[in-house]
């Protein structure tokens, strides 16, 4: 009896320090169900690094939020700012599925947590991408998609589904790259010089935005004609038009252009010279090489190579300062 009594005392004690601690932690729990309910539904993917709030107001001081992956791709930085920032690989070349964990924290020292499912996507880099890599990723578009950007591929016609019109200056036409027969790509209401003669069986070069439209993968209507050799210099041109305001390329790149016009002549003093160039068979995709080193003898007209880092400068594309060509 004395026992059975005994045990009934533990539990009734425990229940009310069980009590105790939820009415304590009260705070706690609504902190983290005031993040459970800022974040839950939030979109899966991210793509590129994003901010999270690092603390959430309590009755008398802030609950403060630290945040955590299980994945060694990712870096968590508290800013100044008192937000947290997460950096993702932007460049990742395959899908990473990750755990975000939020753990807020009262003075004494409680803990409450709350976990995300998120992921980074596969990063589709169409400036450095083979040919058959934007095929394949083409392919998997769902319908009305498009690939992030413009960009070119050099295939063999295989079928003409719509012949040359003079009144509207275009041709619709089907290509084939490499040996990825079963993978055509159409090319809708294709224009450029050159249209007008095409035939099956002749290889041309295409830029353009790739989308789904009802199951069928094309270059959506403006795709255009462009040089063969071209190709390389107009992908990573269209990749850099899709860079936001501010952003900078992680690696250096390479464009052949034309250049175009010079709003800052060669200094003999700084040895630099600023240029815009274009691609050979590009409109609406000037890329300037600001403070290019060197240039002295450079003149509109020229073809250059230029190499360097290439950011969108308050919606400037350009090659950054020291940037370097051969002529």
């Amino acid at each position: 009896m004395k026992k059975a009594i005994a045990l009934l005392l533990a539990l009734c004690l425990a229940l009310s320090l069980g009590f105790a601690f939820a009415e304590e932690n009260s705070g706690l729990a609504d902190a983290r169900s005031y993040i459970n309910l800022m974040y839950k539904n939030k979109p899966a993917s991210t793509p590129k690094d994003y901010e999270l709030v690092g603390s959430v107001p309590g009755d008398s001081e802030p609950y403060i939020v630290e945040w955590s992956t299980d994945s060694d791709t990712i870096t968590v930085t508290r800013l100044d700012s008192g937000l947290v920032k997460i950096d993702v690989d932007e460049d990742n070349p395959k899908l990473v599925e990750y755990v975000l964990t939020a753990t807020v924290k009262d003075a004494a020292g409680n803990e409450a947590t709350v976990s995300f499912n998120r992921f980074v996507p596969a990063a589709i880099n169409l400036d450095i991408m083979t040919e058959a890599e934007i095929v394949g990723v083409a392919y998997t578009l769902e319908n009305q998609d498009k690939l992030p950007g413009a960009t070119a591929l050099t295939g063999t016609i295989v079928a003409i589904p719509t012949p040359y019109s003079e009144q509207y200056g275009n041709i619709t036409v089907n290509i084939q790259v490499g040996d990825l027969a079963d993978q055509p790509i159409q090319c809708y209401r294709l224009k450029g010089e050159g249209a007008a003669e095409l035939k099956e069986g002749d290889e041309i070069c295409v830029f353009g935005v790739i989308k789904n439209y009802k199951g069928t993968i094309e270059f959506d209507a403006g795709c255009t004609l462009i040089p063969a050799e071209s190709a390389q210099s107009a992908r990573v041109a269209g990749y850099a038009y899709t860079l936001e305001e501010g952003a900078t390329m992680s690696r250096e790149s390479t464009i052949t252009g034309v250049i175009s016009a010079i709003p800052s002549a060669y200094s003999a003093e700084y040895g630099n010279i600023t240029v815009n160039i274009d691609v050979p068979g590009l409109e609406g995709y000037t890329v300037q090489c600001y403070r290019l080193a060197g240039g002295e003898d450079l003149a509109e007209g020229d073809t250059i190579t230029v190499t360097g880092t290439i950011t969108n400068y308050k919606g400037t594309i350009e090659f950054g300062k020291g940037c370097t060509y051969t002529k």
